[in-house]
């Protein structure tokens, strides 16, 4: 997460006004001016101060100086993330839950259903990674087999939340949680696979047109092309399938449930396959 109190140059205080200005026309708070305060080196709570004297609530001004900082700690796009997938997937929503709560939840999620080891780190952020070993592999298999869980070849994976004021209260609390999972290295076998596969598919034509078969050697190179392809496609698939799952466990969160194990969902499954028999036969 980004620090709050660091000053800001005129153009993030230009945006953080005008997403101050956003928020609170979705919350439905009344804003009376279409004023835009900047200045260079301004502190976030003069800010504050300087939006509240305009007429710009003072809440969406803290939650937008808030997010201009939290959004900073955001994955930027490559050139290649269209055909592999980005290096990271990043979901976010918000919650009505405490951030302590919230990361607890998510914690327990990893934990159990995705085999990852949690830690805090000193910036209150969770940063998990894949178990080790035979036991959390052979659980993550067994869990991905069922189709419950999608977070595969994914190297680290980070929980980051940031409180919010506007709208929140002690009995309602609002909190953004945002899951950023790195797949760098599941990305860059990807390319390399399907690089490795289009050269071999570029020689095996040139080594047929130069041998004579102008048709068939272009031909031959046509499947090595098209895996290459393939393969570096599958990454994109790969990118979805861990942003789906994302998504699962930040509901799952937001309505407080708790993650069950292996023994757990195998008795849920057949719960429900015994309350569809019963509906056949009624």
């Amino acid at each position: 997460m980004g620090n709050v109190d660091a000053p800001l140059d005129a153009d993030e205080a230009g945006r953080v006004l005008r997403r101050a200005r956003g928020l609170a026309t979705e919350h439905g708070v009344d804003d009376d001016t279409d004023a835009v305060v900047s200045g260079a080196g301004v502190s976030g709570q003069a800010l504050v101060e300087a939006a509240a004297e305009v007429g710009i609530d003072p809440d969406s001004v803290r939650d937008a100086l808030a997010l201009e900082r939290f959004d900073a700690d955001l994955p930027e796009r490559g050139r290649l993330d269209r055909l592999a997938g980005p290096g990271a997937v990043a979901v976010e929503r918000v919650v009505r839950r405490e951030p302590d709560a919230a990361v607890a939840d998510a914690e327990a999620w990893l934990a159990v259903t995705y085999r990852m080891r949690c830690i805090r780190t000193a910036d209150g952020e969770l940063e998990c990674r894949p178990r080790s070993g035979i036991t959390a592999v052979a659980g993550r298999s067994m869990a991905g087999a069922t189709g419950e869980a999608n977070i595969k070849a994914v190297e680290r994976l980070i929980v980051a939340v940031q409180p919010l004021e506007l709208g929140a209260s002690d009995e309602a609390p609002r909190t953004l949680v945002r899951f950023i999972a790195v797949r760098e290295g599941s990305r860059r076998r990807r390319l390399g696979a399907g690089s490795m596969a289009g050269v071999a598919g570029v020689g095996v034509g040139v080594a047929g047109a130069t041998a004579g078969a102008m048709v068939a050697g272009p031909l031959l190179a046509v499947p090595f092309l098209v895996g290459g392809f393939s393969v570096m496609r599958s990454g994109s698939r790969h990118a979805d399938k861990v942003e789906l799952e994302l998504v699962r466990v930040l509901s799952a969160v937001d309505r407080g449930e708790r993650p069950v194990g292996l023994v757990g969902r195998a008795a849920r499954r057949a719960r429900r396959a015994v309350a569809d028999v019963r509906d056949g036969t009624d």
